[in-house]
């Protein structure tokens, strides 16, 4: 390092969790690298996650850079105070400090709203000036032309499983009431253009792997080497798909470089045979889709009625057949559901082998809509961000107790991830990338058999 730089830390905090709670899927990350990534070259640069790094608050740092999602910002606030007592300036940003900037600031010196890409360079100019504001607000509207590459070297990959980071675009037009994230990118969905995508991702795995042996193992069913060489994607985009003809080009170049690939998407693609077959061709090992609720009725009420209009049972089938595995997450805790829920989820996992379930307590982030109307009734019970992490219940449920909804949520979890689950979901067929799902599985059954529950809603109590 030279000692002429100034530092600038970028630190993800980390609340502690206790054993129970330890995921064992460390994920790394892309907002810190993303402002890393447009910091000027005569700036020192480093980023702590403190899930595996131990934050040295005397280190001779100008500037620290936070960001937390809402159960991680005490533990920012507390990180915020520690350097300011020692002098140095902290900004922070992220979906919570977008929200609540007056919250936010009364722990940090400046808030970023928004993006902090398209802002950061004129906060280091107003830092330098002795002029930083207390907000910089960035809007939802920048084109994601030009954008600088994340700095994914300023992570140690040793942390984190073997899978890439990628972002092809930003925005939501949809509007669920329980989703903060869209109102932090926008309901305008933005593209990336197509050459800047192709260049990053030839730049990251465009050359050096053993390809005929590795498509070989892969038509036996065995994607390791994809592993081994760190040749597997994950696409952060809300929604991968939601412009098919955009998609398809990304696919064209992901199917030349030979890689692995998983990412988020809405069901309809279902419905698309042709889709799914350049899917699987290009390497797709996986779609994630928010089923979020088996009743029409629920989905309506949180403003996602379109999915109810497609078949998921037929859904997931035709992922199957295409050799596309199915990551189905789910939200528990509508108004008027009782505990009987809990085994509805898990029978519809079992009986259409779901690859991979999770199901989360419905939770009204604030700045969602959803936390407004819960406010206006009166319905918040928990001002403890914390517990804002989708296995507690934050507000007065209608149609079961706290009690019910959080061991029910966790006797669900023990479930799905026992042996016997694995087993009739990754086992007995069929078989899409069998190896890769056992393992993600796995590692979720030796953290949920440390859970121990007061209510399990899977026991007859006749």
């Amino acid at each position: 390092m030279q000692r002429n730089k100034k530092k600038i830390l970028f630190i993800s905090p980390a609340r502690n969790r206790g054993p129970d709670e330890d995921f064992i899927f460390k994920l790394s990350f892309l907002n810190l690298p993303y402002l890393a990534g447009v910091t000027p070259d005569h700036y020192d640069v480093e980023i702590i996650d403190e899930e595996r790094n131990v934050i040295n608050f005397d280190d001779d740092v100008w500037l620290v850079a936070l960001t937390a999602q809402t159960p991680i910002a005490p533990r920012a606030y507390e990180v915020a105070g520690e350097f300011r007592r020692r002098g140095v300036t902290v900004i922070m940003g992220g979906v919570h400090a977008s929200t609540l900037p007056d919250e936010a600031l009364c722990h940090v010196d400046s808030v970023i709203i928004g993006e902090g890409e398209f802002v950061w360079r004129q906060i280091l100019d107003d830092l330098e000036a002795d002029s930083l504001q207390e907000r910089y607000s960035s809007g939802t509207t920048h084109s994601l032309a030009g954008l600088d590459w994340p700095r994914r070297d300023l992570l140690n990959p040793k942390h984190y499983i073997p899978l890439t980071l990628m972002e092809t675009t930003r925005g939501c037009p949809h509007h669920c009431d329980f989703c903060g994230v869209s109102k932090f990118f926008g309901h305008k969905y933005r593209k990336r253009p197509l050459s800047e995508v192709k260049a990053e991702l030839e730049s990251l795995f465009g050359g050096g792997f053993r390809h005929a042996f590795s498509r070989f193992l892969a038509k036996m069913g065995l994607d390791m080497p994809y592993f081994i060489e760190r040749r597997l994607i994950y696409f952060i985009d809300s929604n991968f798909a939601a412009d098919k003809k955009y998609a398809v080009s990304i696919m064209e170049e992901l199917k030349k470089l030979d890689v692995k690939w998983w990412c988020h998407a809405t069901v309809d693609i279902a419905s698309d045979p042709d889709f799914l077959t350049k899917m699987n061709e290009s390497g797709c090992l996986a779609v994630n889709v928010g089923f979020e609720s088996l009743s029409p009725e629920n989905l309506k009420s949180m403003h996602k009625s379109y999915a109810a209009k497609h078949d998921y049972p037929k859904a997931i089938k035709a992922f199957h057949d295409h050799n596309i595995g199915v990551m189905g997450t789910f939200v528990v805790g509508f108004d008027g559901e009782d505990a009987s829920i809990f085994r509805r989820v898990f029978d519809f996992s079992i009986d259409n082998q779901l690859d991979w379930s999770l199901t989360f307590i419905r939770t009204p982030y604030p700045g969602t809509t959803m936390y407004n109307k819960m406010e206006e009734e009166g319905r918040i019970t928990v001002r403890d961000w914390e517990k804002y992490d989708t296995l507690h219940c934050v507000f007065e449920p209608e149609g079961m107790s706290v009690l019910e909804l959080e061991d029910g949520l966790k006797s669900l979890w023990k479930y799905t991830f026992s042996m016997s689950s694995i087993y009739r979901r990754i086992i007995k067929g069929p078989r899409v990338h069998p190896l890769f799902y056992l393992g993600m599985n796995m590692q979720f059954l030796q953290m949920v058999r440390k859970w121990r529950v007061k209510y399990d809603p899977f026991v007859d109590k006749g």
